[in-house]
């Protein structure tokens, strides 16, 4: 009879801890704002998204399953279901989250690439990005006009917002994939970069040609300058900037300067007209390459100005890549969180969800397609697993929410569905994305999947 008490107490406790959160969830439901919530609860939920991004990555490392879907899975409970927030708060801080999230990842990207890769990479993956891009705006203009009977401009305004994937995604994927050889790797990274590229500066030519502000006929210009304006402040930048981080080895907070640095550098590169994305991730690989360059033009350097470069003064400090890592990891799981509360089901109609699952479509045949021809034509020895990846690297991101939401900002009449189907092609995106990844590591037997330039099949 003695255990009773102690039985009851073991029973009443998870009861009324049950009770009161049962409360604290009929208050969320009420007030329906994320201003009305408890700092402890903030804080609370933050350690959880936190915990769920952490199991996330265990998950994909054990059965290969991206830790994006459960993370915007949990964005979708804490958004939609328990109505922690409003998709019209969380979007409009989608700009700046989302931008920092994207200029973290690049930069993480950057300092993992060696250049030599890059540039034996780079022509490849330029015209692989520029193909699929305009495969996809081509296919979503027509579906636009015959299907939805729209104006062709439109169309192709739609198209160039949903061409580009989504570097925040792709990239940290693309990292963990074992089952893919390096110089794919290194493809996949350059793409998802190139592609955000080319939606921001399309996307704003043809709504300044919808407005009469300019035309199309500097689309080529804008995006040369891009391009060049990128590689050149991006190779100064991280020329000084790795020789300053030589003189503050061993000083504390040299990341935060480094991260400072980061963001100013995107600011200069937007101001003159260069691609910011494409700054960072070449910042980064300039940084992290540069005791290799050093090595290979010391001597020109020294024959030109007359001054030995001393090629261990550019290493880059491992703990600087380590805490990035880390910082990339945070960054990245609350943008994917963000991108589960920004969903909002009350404009997902049947209509517009056949329509967003149609633009998916021709998203996934123009990839489909142009891997397939430029690996028969190219001769570029992918094995199946890997044209399976290429192509299963699809989700959209950052940039095409952003760019959705501007034509209707800025007036343009008839694009006022162009979020609802940007929201539904990234969610459309990435849970095909996890399918694909995860049949490819259920079929060990296929010996079409095992195959990699690594361990061919015989």
């Amino acid at each position: 009879m003695s255990a009773c008490p102690s039985v009851v107490v073991a029973v009443s406790v998870p009861i009324r801890w049950l009770r009161h959160g049962l409360r604290s969830i009929g208050r969320f439901e009420g007030e329906r704002s994320v201003d009305s919530l408890s700092v402890e609860t903030v804080l609370g939920l933050t350690g959880l998204v936190i915990l769920v991004g952490l199991a996330g990555e265990v998950i994909f490392k054990r059965i290969g399953i991206p830790s994006v879907l459960f993370l915007m899975g949990f964005g979708v409970l804490l958004g939609p279901v328990l109505h922690l927030a409003q998709a019209p708060k969380v979007i409009a801080l989608a700009p700046y989250f989302g931008t920092l999230a994207l200029l973290v990842i690049l930069f993480d990207g950057g300092i993992n690439l060696q250049v030599m890769k890059v540039l034996k990479e780079t022509p490849l993956a330029l015209l692989y990005s520029f193909l699929v891009f305009t495969g996809t705006m081509l296919g979503t203009m027509a579906f636009f006009v015959w299907v939805l009977q729209g104006n062709w401009l439109h169309g192709l305004l739609l198209g160039a917002i949903l061409g580009g994937t989504a570097a925040a995604i792709v990239i940290p994927v693309t990292a963990n994939l074992s089952s893919v050889g390096e110089p794919v790797k290194v493809l996949l990274n350059l793409d998802s970069a190139f592609s955000e590229v080319f939606v921001v500066v399309v996307t704003l030519a043809i709504m300044g040609a919808m407005n009469e502000v300019g035309g199309t006929g500097g689309v080529i210009r804008e995006l040369f300058h891009a391009f060049w304006d990128a590689l050149m402040l991006a190779a100064l930048a991280g020329a000084l900037w790795a020789r300053l981080l030589t003189w503050l080895e061993g000083q504390p907070l040299s990341y935060m300067l480094t991260l400072a640095a980061v963001l100013v550098l995107y600011y200069v590169a937007e101001v003159i007209g260069a691609s910011g994305a494409m700054t960072i991730l070449l910042f980064g690989l300039v940084l992290s390459n540069m005791e290799y360059l050093v090595g290979r033009l010391s001597r020109p350097i020294r024959l030109v100005i007359g001054y030995e470069l001393n090629q261990a003064q550019f290493a880059l400090d491992a703990f600087l890549k380590r805490i990035n890592e880390e910082l990339s990891f945070l960054v990245r799981t609350f943008f994917y969180v963000l991108l589960g509360l920004m969903l909002d089901f009350r404009t997902m109609t049947g209509q517009v969800v056949l329509v967003g699952v149609g633009l998916f479509g021709i998203i996934v045949t123009a990839r489909w397609l142009v891997t397939e021809g430029v690996a028969r034509a190219g001769k570029t020895g992918w094995s199946l697993a890997e044209r399976v990846h290429i192509t299963a690297m699809f989700p959209r991101g950052v940039a095409t929410a952003v760019m959705a939401f501007l034509p209707a900002a800025r007036g343009i009449e008839g694009t006022t569905l162009f979020p609802v189907y940007a929201l539904t092609v990234i969610t459309l995106g990435v849970l095909l994305m996890t399918v694909l990844l995860a049949l490819s590591r259920s079929l060990p037997g296929r010996e079409a999947i095992l195959a990699t330039p690594s361990n061919p099949i015989r």
